[in-house]
């Protein structure tokens, strides 16, 4: 889309205030997510994805570390932003990122209104339904490195 763009950045970075924003917009105002869940020690060692809009902040994610496998997380979309693929962009530019950085796999905490949107994007189910921050989440798993 013209004027959109993604960008990596790190915790310090002069566009984390934008991003803590909307992320507490998409899941304190929106989802009712406790104030005090949103945000944990591992947004400081995360790589925090931006989607951009000309200066504004419509879109993140972030990928942690976990031994061969990293974890995607707090995936967020501006309201008026979603259903444009602004969700997939951001996600196969983590993939992307996961793979140059030698990961094996992506795994993550989907949402049960979210599972079909991972499943298109070639993740799978693992496991059984469980609740974090009051919010039923299906783990999901997708395989960078095939032997």
């Amino acid at each position: 889309m013209p004027g959109e763009r993604i960008i990596a950045i790190d915790s310090g970075s002069a566009l984390m205030p934008a991003v803590y924003a909307l992320r507490h917009e998409v899941f304190v105002l929106e989802q009712a997510v406790p104030p005090e869940l949103e945000q944990d020690e591992y947004d400081l060692g995360a790589t925090h994805l931006v989607a951009l809009r000309g200066d504004e902040v419509i879109g993140t994610l972030r990928i942690v570390a976990s031994g061969e496998t990293a974890k995607i997380g707090r995936v967020a979309v501006r309201a008026a932003a979603r259903r444009s693929g602004i969700g997939s962009r951001l996600m196969d530019r983590a993939a992307a990122i996961a793979l140059d950085r030698g990961f094996q796999d992506i795994v993550l905490h989907a949402q049960l209104a979210t599972v079909e949107f991972y499943r298109r994007l070639g993740y799978r189910e693992q496991g059984d339904v469980f609740e974090e921050a009051g919010i039923p989440h299906l783990c999901m798993r997708k395989t960078l490195v095939t032997e």
